[in-house]
């Protein structure tokens, strides 16, 4: 981490709220970081309190006088107010950093967290870490964009859950057949529970098979005994 904006967003990808950080100008800092960090490469943010910034860096025209270090009156509402606008510079880092795409994604997010898309939603979403959340994400906008379509389940699929295939039969049209190679568990039953609410319209009917494919007539792999599932 260099950036002030690199420290929000790790702190959110942590879960550790915005608010418990707290920033103050360094003590001794290289000129060239605007983080000064106990650890060149450090990635954790938990248990660095206060996080300190080369309020210089890029700010020196704010903190020149109040970070001044012939200023030694008022030490803790100096520190106060250095906390507070350095939050104000975080948040606007962050936020001029987003295009438009990743401010309506922010957004829709916002309202799934407030159940506005109802409370199977929401814990299911719970089960993706923040990588998986903001595929979904894209996938939603995606789906606004340009409607419903089984290219967006198949990709979200694919991308989301590991060792995945998505078959459309070839008997019924509204039959989409779905192999998952891993073990039938909570967790993965339920993220495919969300993605099927999410993108997967009303007229198809979707068959998951957990760790066993189905055979498939030609597909010599799919053919072994004892090592297929029956459909």
């Amino acid at each position: 981490m260099n950036y002030l904006w690199e420290a929000m967003l790790r702190a959110k990808e942590q879960n550790i709220s915005a608010d418990s950080l707290r920033f103050s100008m360094a003590g001794r800092f290289s000129g060239y970081m605007e983080l000064s960090n106990p650890c060149l490469n450090e990635q954790d943010l938990r248990g660095i309190h206060p996080v300190e910034v080369n309020l210089y860096y890029r700010f020196y025209h704010i903190f020149k006088d109040l970070c001044h270090p012939e200023q030694r009156e008022f030490p803790h509402l100096t520190a106060g107010l250095v906390n507070m606008a350095v939050h104000l510079l975080a948040e606007n880092d962050v936020l001029s950093g987003m295009t438009r795409k990743e401010y309506y994604k922010e957004l829709l997010y916002q309202d799934i967290k407030e159940g506005l898309f109802g409370p199977e939603i929401l814990e299911g979403i719970r089960l993706f870490d923040r990588d998986g959340r903001e595929t979904i994400l894209s996938g939603l906008l995606r789906q606004y964009e340009t409607g419903s379509s089984l290219d967006i389940f198949k990709d979200m699929v694919e991308d989301l859950i590991e060792e995945s295939i998505v078959y459309r039969s070839n008997d019924n049209f509204h039959e989409i057949l779905v192999y998952v190679g891993q073990k039938e568990g909570e967790k993965i039953r339920g993220k495919m529970e969300l993605l099927l609410r999410l993108f997967v319209e009303l007229p198809y009917h979707v068959e998951i098979y957990y760790e066993r494919h189905f055979g498939i007539m030609g597909v010599d792999c799919t053919m072994e005994l004892d090592a297929m599932t029956l459909c």
